[in-house]
């Protein structure tokens, strides 16, 4: 088959299976992170999915494929906002009615409740508000980032958490936690963490996930402490050794 200009040649493709066998990776890396910390739920969702595997001409093998997932997390502000909405609505229904009526005590006594629901639901918008938390994960990338001693969260075989800076923002915290099995095997001998040196002569499957990382940015204070609760041994599982 003569491949098309602009094209992948066929060979080089991933089948459905293939690509879900990555997308299943991610999600089981996200499972190890938990829930969310207290009071943030999900807002947003995205992953990159690679479609096909670049094959090294030399060896006839692949280069491990790239991907991830990125999250958002909010304050629950925009649920409250939408029950306040909804509130407001069932109100008016039920004043519309009474109206008809003519009861004018139940219409004074409806403008009360509304009035406290109202004041109830406008403190708990406010307790929601919160800064967000951006999480990315990662898979088959270099970060090469040089290891501060005063900037290790924590380390275990296979893996270990720095404390970076969050770009553009001095307020906020950045948590970057790697995962490599071959790499960082000993991380208290490394002063960088260099994940891909992509092997020479490639992986046999274009499937191959040999490192992962997690990044976490938001309030220093709150993703430090989330970082700490990710679930190590199943953020490893996910990754094939050499």
């Amino acid at each position: 088959m003569v491949p098309v200009f602009g094209m992948a040649q066929e060979e080089n493709l991933l089948t459905r299976d293939e690509v879900a066998v990555i997308k299943k990776k991610l999600v089981a890396v996200t499972e190890a992170l938990g829930q969310p910390p207290a009071g943030y739920i999900k807002e947003d969702e995205s992953f990159y999915l690679p479609t096909e595997a670049a094959k090294m001409k030399d060896s006839g093998q692949f280069y491990p494929p790239d991907a991830f997932v990125r999250y958002k997390f909010g304050g629950a502000e925009k649920k409250v906002k939408k029950s306040e909405k909804e509130l407001k609505a069932e109100y008016e229904k039920k004043m519309l009615e009474a109206q008809a009526k003519g009861g004018f005590d139940a219409m004074a006594k409806l403008g009360e409740e509304m009035a406290q629901k109202s004041g109830k639901t406008q403190l708990e918008a406010n307790e929601a508000k919160k800064e967000p938390i951006e999480v990315s994960i990662t898979f088959n990338s270099n970060p090469g980032q040089t290891i501060d001693p005063d900037a290790v969260l924590f380390e275990n075989p296979g893996m270990i958490a720095l404390k970076l800076k969050a770009d553009g923002d001095e307020d906020k915290g950045r948590v970057a936690v790697y995962f490599d099995l071959v790499h960082l095997k000993d991380t208290k001998k490394l002063s960088r963490v260099d994940l891909m040196d992509k092997p020479q002569k490639g992986v046999s499957r274009k499937t191959l996930v040999l490192n992962a990382t997690i990044e976490l940015t938001g309030p220093a204070s709150v993703v430090e402490s989330w970082a700490k609760r990710i679930s190590v041994s199943k953020a490893l599982a996910q990754i094939d050794a050499k």
